[in-house]
């Protein structure tokens, strides 16, 4: 039997690291699904092999994919280990964010503490951040947990998301969309995809040329 202890962390790795894992998980397969980068059939075998080939020649050819959470993935190595690195970066820095955006004082204190501390700050806590997503089995357990809780959802989430990723759905290829950079930096203003986006439907919209009059 789960002690209330044991069953309290269960629930906390459940909703803080599980269902993100398995969606993330499950967008990040049905994109390479999609694509025809794996095979929507193969099996665990032959994705781990498949994933190490699409994150050699990424390397290899330096281009940065169009998928900022793949890009995110692979950052991590990918697999299993690399989806949960993934989530737990995406969490920090969103954590960080948040933080400021409710405690502006802090962002103005940091400010005036000069641009060399601004900077060092910025640097050391990419850094941290970086590490503690690397290390996110000992991150995300509360002091007195041990990873072993944490590692079996995730990892099952993993494996949840992957195997539903499998069922090509219409849903499924609208959310595979949003996730490109071009997309998101559109809706910058005065950005330079968004800009180019007008000029492509005002070219649309825009009737063929008339013929001239005899």
């Amino acid at each position: 039997m789960f002690s209330d202890r044991t069953f309290t962390e269960l629930l906390h790795a459940i909703f803080e690291l599980g269902l993100p894992v398995a969606a993330l998980s499950w967008l990040l397969f049905y994109r390479l699904y999609s694509r025809g980068e794996l095979a929507r059939d193969a099996d665990h075998k032959a994705i781990d092999a498949s994933l190490k080939q699409i994150r050699k020649v990424e390397k290899e050819s330096k281009e940065t994919s169009d998928s900022m959470l793949h890009t995110k993935w692979m950052k991590f190595g990918g697999g299993f280990y690399g989806v949960a690195a993934a989530w737990t970066l995406i969490y920090i820095e969103a954590s960080g964010i948040i933080g400021v955006i409710l405690h502006p004082s802090v962002l103005k204190e940091t400010f005036q503490n000069g641009l060399v501390n601004l900077v060092t700050n910025q640097i050391t806590g990419q850094v941290s951040t970086l590490i503690d997503a690397a290390i996110w089995f000992s991150w995300w357990p509360d002091k007195g947990h041990g990873p072993i809780v944490w590692l079996a959802v995730a990892y099952v989430a993993y494996v949840a998301g992957l195997n539903l990723a499998r069922y090509e759905t219409g849903f499924g290829s609208r959310v595979v969309e949003l996730d490109s950079r071009a997309r998101w930096r559109s809706l910058i203003p005065f950005g330079k995809e968004r800009a180019e986006m007008s000029n492509d439907e005002g070219g649309d919209q825009a009737g063929p040329p008339s013929g001239g009059g005899g």
